[in-house]
């Protein structure tokens, strides 16, 4: 038997891992799909694509002869060189973004119309954590629970993630930062997907400018590591409204009564997303 084809396009996590999404739209097929998610600091990483109809265990296309380009503010900067990484093909720079400017990436390829999106870098210094507390417990209703208030010290509203991390020692190894799976407490407006337990959530709605708000998060697990940290990532409104929908997409994905997600873009002539983030930890003090 057939495996059935799939309408899909590729898409790029915080961990620019590629994943396949069904739009249900046939107009898609064929589409060039350029997503770069970019970290304050961090070169950019690429992936130009084209979007298809693919059977179980084939990969998205790679556009022959492509071309990827970066502006800062408008001026060009550099080509990003292709390089191959785990089997896939990425397009990255040598430089690093930085805050409060504005990047654009282009990508050529013949036989298509030139792409193009683009996105801020913004300033995580404009968010001040306070507060931040963990409290220790044995009843079934959680482990730990993390308290923290944020305050949006800037002039524009802002949009959130949060994980709340702790030291992993790997058997002498360099020390690994693995997110707890939280659950929000008694705190309003916060989103994320697939089941109430999550390794990361999102704020619903921007918190204003000025505005301090509180946070809870609980846990049921318990690990023997004391250094903890909240990890806040603030998105523009381009790469929240990418990221939110993805997770609507992944959580309506596998049910045949939820309606179909368009998942936002701001490419020009083509789709996917080139999106702004910046993040920064906050370590807890030990109860």
């Amino acid at each position: 038997m057939k495996k059935p084809f799939l309408l899909i396009f590729a898409i790029l996590s915080l961990t620019s891992c590629e994943k396949r999404l069904l739009t249900g739209l046939p107009q898609d097929a064929d589409r060039p799909v350029l997503n770069v998610l970019m970290n304050e600091n961090a070169p950019l990483k690429a992936r130009f694509t084209l979007s298809g109809r693919l059977a179980e265990g084939q990969s998205f296309k790679d556009p022959e002869n492509a071309e990827t380009k970066l502006y800062e503010n408008d001026v060009f900067k550099e080509s990003l060189k292709p390089r191959t990484i785990d089997g896939t093909k990425y397009y990255l720079s040598t430089i690093g973004v930085l805050k409060d400017k504005k990047y654009r990436v282009t990508a050529a390829a013949p036989g298509f119309s030139p792409i193009e999106g683009s996105d801020i870098i913004p300033d995580i210094s404009t968010i001040e954590i306070n507060n931040q507390a963990v409290i220790e417990s044995n009843i079934d209703q959680y482990k730990l629970k993390f308290n923290f208030l944020l305050k949006n010290t800037s002039k524009e509203k802002q949009y959130y993630r949060f994980r709340i991390l702790y030291e992993e020692n790997n058997s002498g190894k360099t020390i690994k930062k693995t997110p707890f799976y939280i659950r929000p407490v008694n705190t309003p407006d916060i989103f994320g997907n697939g089941n109430s337990s999550k390794k990361e959530w999102f704020v619903e709605k921007a918190q204003p400018a000025g505005e301090t708000i509180f946070y809870a998060f609980s846990t049921d697990d318990k690990p023997a590591s004391k250094h903890r940290y909240i990890e806040v990532t603030l998105l523009t409104e381009t790469s929240y409204k990418y990221l939110k929908s993805v997770a609507k997409a992944e959580d309506s994905n596998n049910s045949l009564f939820a309606e179909k997600v368009i998942i936002h873009s701001n490419i020009q002539n083509g789709l996917g997303i080139v999106g702004g983030l910046s993040y920064k930890e906050f370590p807890i003090p030990n109860p």
